[in-house]
């Protein structure tokens, strides 16, 4: 019983000790001046601190340990970690990257899929162009064969129109048949002569058009040189069969000399404009009509020459 009282009594005075120093550390305590320091009533004044006046300072009663320190803001608690917790957690930071290493691999394999069947679309839309055309070119030259077999069966059907007439005039008559070949021979005598007469005649033609001075001073030429000497402009100049020749005695040079000429003046016009294109030499051009070659047939020729006369 006196155990009791004793226990009693003991828990009584511990309750009243926790009580008082709870209310040293209640907001009334901490808000009075009495549990400030020095420096702390300074500020709450407004006053300058200074470190080097008389500092006052008040003990602090240590507490029981039922008592919580409420002046401390963050608590700082410090745990190790295990190495089971450190290997959990590599391990979770492996599987967040092989999820990332996945997941791109993922958007890779459906990127190439993607690519892969565009390709294939693309592809089969070609190929189907191409059949496409294919076909309709076929159709086309299935249209086009279908034409000419029927131009074809036609040919034959007057073919064998032809050949049947032909064997119906062969049964009434040899006679006029033979009479139609002989016609024929003598039309064709009659039209080889004609032809010799014509070429002769064309021929007689050409050989006095050479000569012929109306046509010859007379007719527009065509000509276009950049780099070619008196004698080659003048060829290209002159009528076909015409001779050309030049002689150069006080410059000799002038031969070889390159000049740029583009006409289409009458010819005569042509030729004078050439010759006077020369600036530093008199040059002059002559015709002869009346030349011949060795089987008596005209062979008229231009001479271009720096002589007087």
């Amino acid at each position: 019983m006196r155990g009791r009282f004793v226990k009693k009594t003991l828990v009584g005075l511990a309750v009243a000790f926790c009580a008082s120093s709870v209310h040293a550390y209640s907001d009334a305590s901490l808000a009075s001046s009495g549990g400030m320091s020095v420096f702390d009533r300074s500020y709450e004044a407004g006053q300058a601190q200074s470190v080097t006046g008389v500092v006052r300072y008040q003990r602090t009663e240590p507490a029981p340990a039922a008592v919580i320190d409420l002046s401390m803001d963050i608590p700082v608690v410090s745990v190790e970690e295990t190495e089971t917790e450190k290997r959990y957690r590599q391990t979770l930071a492996e599987l967040e990257e092989n999820q990332k290493q996945l997941e791109q691999a993922r958007a890779e394999a459906q990127r190439i899929v993607e690519s892969a069947h565009a390709e294939v679309l693309a592809s089969a839309d070609a190929k189907v162009r191409i059949l496409e055309d294919q076909r309709a070119r076929i159709q086309d030259q299935l249209a086009e064969a279908e034409k000419q077999a029927a131009r074809i069966q036609e040919a034959l059907s007057l073919n064998e129109a032809a050949m049947a007439e032909a064997r119906q005039l062969e049964t009434t008559g040899s006679m006029e048949v033979a009479r139609i070949k002989q016609e024929s021979e003598q039309i064709l005598m009659m039209a080889e002569s004609s032809a010799v007469a014509i070429e002769s005649a064309a021929r007689q033609r050409v050989l006095l058009e050479r000569v012929d001075p109306t046509v010859v001073l007379n007719e527009p030429v065509q000509a276009e040189y950049h780099a070619a000497t008196l004698e080659e402009i003048a060829a290209g100049l002159m009528p076909e069969g015409w001779r050309v020749q030049v002689e150069f005695h006080a410059r000799p040079d002038l031969a070889e000399r390159r000049y740029q000429f583009i006409s289409t003046d009458p010819r005569d016009l042509a030729l004078r404009k050439l010759t006077s294109s020369v600036r530093d030499a008199k040059v002059r051009f002559a015709y002869f009509w009346d030349l011949t070659d060795s089987a008596g047939n005209p062979a008229p020729m231009l001479l271009i020459t720096d002589r007087a006369n």
